[in-house]
């Protein structure tokens, strides 16, 4: 940019220098943020050494090569361990899932039309 002073002499100002002063600014102090994140984010592979470890995250998961990963029992708040009573027997964790079943459909009999007609009496 060129600029006439009142000595009519050409006078040259450069804007660069505070763009650079100012990315450079700004690359340190995304440096300086980008290292923070070290210390929040666990660089250890291992997450876990035993089941105990897994504990934290509920829902009974399992320590599986150093990840917890679930373990599939249910339902939350099932007993999980040896059984000794009958209250623990009935809330004793299992794999097991409930699966519905509509009988409606496997037989055809709830499709809105009439039922079949009764067997007369002998």
């Amino acid at each position: 940019m060129h600029l006439q002073g009142p000595d009519r002499s050409s006078r040259r100002t450069d804007t660069s220098g505070s763009l650079v002063g100012w990315g450079r600014g700004l690359l340190a102090a995304l440096l300086l943020a980008s290292s923070g994140c070290s210390f929040i984010v666990d660089s250890d592979a291992q997450q876990c050494a035993t089941d105990e470890d897994c504990v934290r995250f509920g829902s009974y998961p399992v320590c599986k090569e150093g990840l917890c990963v679930p373990s599939g029992l249910g339902p939350p708040g099932c007993f999980k361990g040896e059984v000794s009573t009958e209250e623990q027997y009935r809330n004793q964790c299992t794999t097991a899932q409930c699966i519905p079943f509509d009988n409606c459909a496997r037989l055809g009999l709830c499709n809105g039309a009439a039922l079949p007609p009764l067997v007369p009496k002998p």
